[in-house]
């Protein structure tokens, strides 16, 4: 599908006194590059994608106030903010692009022990906060009187600090949204209540930032659409809500969200959620408000169809904000009608929101250098061409022969299997992981583009090799021959079984995927992994198997599964099988046939299961093997050198191709 510099997307939109050069946007996303005040490497993350022909970043989260500051975050509140964010802004400015920042108040989501010592953690009411399970107390009328101070004075150093708008957050559950959500807000004063009392928190807020800035700078919000909760406020109460807070105070424009802590899945969607996850809340809240320009998170169905919520009046500006982590040229390449050289973002959630749930710093599953583009500018062609061998067609083995051929090599690619794609292939069959795919089928186009010669049904040991090597010239191998699901176990201590891997009994979890009709009605699933392919293998099964019932040594099921974001989506999908059953803390004691005994690992009580069809063994994956070229440099990537996830194989595929180039790793 082809767009072009005649579409929509690339017309200016005004914004209050601010022009925006067009409609493509990343809304404000949490990185952990900076610690107080903003740093050269989240300048250097926005300049990339400015260059990219992104039109407006929102950057955030920016706290107003100590009692909300979290590590590695920026503070609004510091005056010394004001040098560092205008050496961004105007960087940013240089690239061709507007940049606003977000200011916030974590409230309840924020923990007790802050970056300058123990704190209260504030919200509207006393309870217990559902992303920390640390209990809040209530703000008083004083906090709140110099909260909305805070955002004021917040708000001055913004504009002194050369961002060109503030976003006020009053979504994603964070202090302002809690104000305003009943599932939030049991305050009886007048600051709780109807709408007037539980909206009057964020139009004190509104007219102060307004009184502060002054009518010529944009002031908008981050607002949510519909809590997506039975108890709490949805799309037709919005709208209400909306108009409250205009009511109030002049705002220039509404930035989209659905969701809260107490369904995070809609604030950080995965793949297991629709693209447009969205769309018909961001729909009805434009229609709404046909005056002001609204910002259309999660309306797109696709990012070749980004026009599209333009052109149907769903929203005035597109946020694509994850594809441009994944793409940093997303926004030149729909300018220009390439959108068949598009690097897709997959929506796993594991290199940007998980490793940020972890306190690291943001990357991205398919595009490792996001983040790291002071330390990893882009690749000149290489002056001296090199002959290079990859054995293995999966993403690791995919994505270094695209780099290698990219910076100018002879590449060839020999793969055992008549398809490419390696693990991969398995994963996007994975309900909910269907995103997958795009991968795969972006790394074999790429493989044709960067003219790879790709060797399918070509399986190599090590005689072989080293004739291939020795026949053909190459100056390097790499080997990319992934993993397997061990029939037994490959660790030497620990593991699901109190006496040792069983030496009969079980099935690998990789031949129960083959065949799943095979496994009978009732399956045991001895979890002795517990990461995402665990939870993989088991969300298969139930889409196959009437019962299944997980066994794990962990005191929690899948406890590798990000604790933020994934994890409450997986478990009520797993919740919402009739036939899911889970058993944590304990390991299998004995097999006899149908029949399975487990022990608790804190009390040593013995249970039994009985009439078991299939007992499922879900091992932690081992290397395949790999073997050394006699003469030529050989380098071993991705699962061949210690089995992980995709983000892994991506990684060490790059990281490859900066070290044949001659960059420190």
């Amino acid at each position: 599908m082809s767009i072009g510099i005649a579409s929509p997307l690339f017309e200016p939109l005004r914004i209050g006194a601010l022009e925006v050069p067009n409609r493509i946007m990343q809304t404000a996303h949490s990185k952990q590059y900076s610690d107080r005040v903003e740093s050269d490497r989240e300048t250097a993350y926005y300049v990339r994608r400015a260059e990219g022909g992104c039109g407006l970043f929102i950057a955030g989260n920016h706290f107003v106030h100590p009692s909300g500051s979290i590590r590695n975050f920026e503070d609004a509140f510091r005056p010394e903010s004001v040098e560092s964010n205008l050496r961004m802004t105007e960087a940013v400015h240089a690239a061709g692009a507007r940049i606003m920042v977000q200011l916030n108040h974590h409230g309840a989501q924020a923990q007790p022990d802050g970056p300058d010592g123990p704190r209260p953690v504030l919200a509207p009411s006393r309870l217990i906060s559902p992303s920390t399970q640390h209990a809040t107390v209530a703000a008083t009328a004083a906090d709140i009187r110099e909260l909305v101070a805070a955002w004021a004075r917040s708000a001055e150093y913004a504009r002194l600090g050369g961002f060109d708008g503030v976003e006020i957050h009053l979504a994603h559950g964070y202090l302002l949204h809690q104000f305003l959500s009943p599932l939030y807000n049991a305050r009886v004063d007048e600051y709780g209540g109807g709408i007037e009392g539980r909206t009057r928190f964020a139009r004190e807020v509104l007219v102060a930032v307004r009184q502060r800035v002054g009518d010529d700078y944009p002031v908008g919000v981050r607002i949510v659409a519909n809590e997506h909760h039975p108890q709490g406020l949805g799309t037709a109460d919005m709208i209400e809500v909306i108009a409250a807070l205009r009511a109030e105070a002049r705002i220039d424009f509404l930035d989209l969200a659905a969701g809260g802590y107490h369904n995070v899945h809609y604030v950080f969607p995965s793949s297991a959620m629709p693209a447009a996850w969205l769309r018909e809340d961001v729909t009805a809240i434009k229609r709404a408000n046909p005056d002001v320009p609204v910002f259309g998170v999660g309306a797109a169905l696709s990012v070749e169809q980004a026009e599209e919520v333009l052109t149907a009046g769903i929203a005035d500006m597109v946020a694509l904000t994850r594809a441009q982590i994944a793409d940093p040229d997303l926004a030149r390449k729909l300018r220009d009608g390439r959108t068949d050289e598009i690097r897709h973002c997959i929506r796993l959630n594991q290199g940007c929101l998980g490793r940020g749930s972890r306190g690291l710093p943001v990357s991205c599953t398919v595009n490792p250098l996001a983040g790291r583009e002071l330390e990893r500018p882009n690749r000149s062609a290489s002056s001296l061409a090199q002959r290079w061998l990859v054995v293995g067609g999966g993403p690791a083995g995919m994505r270094a022969a695209v780099e290698l051929a990219e910076d100018g090599h002879a590449v060839t690619l020999v793969e055992a299997d008549d398809r490419l794609g390696g693990q991969l292939r398995l994963a996007r069959r994975v309900p909910g992981r269907e995103s997958i795919g795009l991968l795969v089928s972006d790394l074999v186009r790429d493989l044709d583009a960067a003219g790879v010669e790709v060797r399918r049904g070509l399986r190599i040991d090590g005689a072989r090799l080293d004739a291939l090597v020795a026949a053909e010239h190459f100056d390097g191998v790499v080997m990319a021959t992934g993993a397997t699901s061990p029939e037994g176990t490959s660790l030497a201590l620990g593991g699901a079984y109190v006496n040792g891997f069983p030496p009969a009994g079980t099935v690998s979890a990789f031949r129960a995927l083959a065949d799943p009709a095979a496994l009978g009605r009732r399956v045991l699933a001895v979890d002795a992994d517990g990461t995402a392919y665990a939870s993989g293998v088991v969300l298969s099964l139930l889409a196959q198997v009437p019962e299944v019932e997980v066994v794990t040594p962990f005191e929690a099921v899948f406890p590798h599964v990000g604790p933020g974001y994934d994890r409450p989506l997986l478990l009520e999908r797993c919740g919402a099988h009739p036939g899911f059953r889970r058993t944590t803390a304990h390991r299998v004691l004995h097999i006899e046939g149908a029949a399975v005994k487990i022990q608790d690992v804190v009390t040593g009580e013995v249970s039994e299961r009985v009439g078991i069809d299939t007992i499922l063994a879900i091992e932690p994956r081992q290397a395949a093997p790999t073997w050394h070229a006699a003469g030529v440099r050989t380098v071993t990537i991705g699962d061949a050198r210690a089995p992980r996830n995709i983000d892994a194989a991506i990684y060490d595929a790059v990281e490859l191709a900066y070290a044949v180039a001659g960059a420190s790793v």
